[in-house]
């Protein structure tokens, strides 16, 4: 991706101003990958290493398609089940949260955000000495 410079403001002859931009920035799509992985793995609550995001970039949007496991409460936590926002509500919420947080770290429009979930994870069971 390619993204330009802020301009710089000149006076221009006749008493106008001119905005002129110098040079361009590179970004890798590696790049936006991996920040959208990560911001992915925080907003659902797993490990990074369990999200995969696959990024279209054009040049005046992106497009976010993340793939990842969704926590849920251990079957037998009762109280956990019963409190648990519903799958697709926490999901909802989860692709809204994203949008916005990838539309500031990038710096451009991000016009979708698709979240697949691809099964369930539950908290790992802490052993007691």
């Amino acid at each position: 991706m390619t993204t330009a410079l802020p301009g710089v403001a000149t006076a221009a002859p006749g008493g106008g101003v001119s905005v002129q931009t110098h040079g361009r920035v590179d970004v890798a799509d590696r790049v936006f990958r991996k920040a959208a992985e990560q911001a992915a793995a925080e907003a659902i609550g797993v490990d990074r290493a369990d999200v995969s995001v696959d990024i279209a970039a054009s040049r005046d949007t992106v497009v976010v398609r993340v793939q990842a496991p969704f926590p849920v409460p251990r079957l037998d936590d009762t109280e956990a089940v019963r409190a648990a926002t519903p799958v697709l509500e926490a999901a909802r919420g989860i692709q809204h949260d994203l949008h916005d947080r990838l539309t500031r770290l990038f710096g451009r429009k991000v016009s979708r955000v698709d979240l697949t979930i691809a099964g369930a994870t539950t908290p790992k069971r802490r052993r007691v000495r």
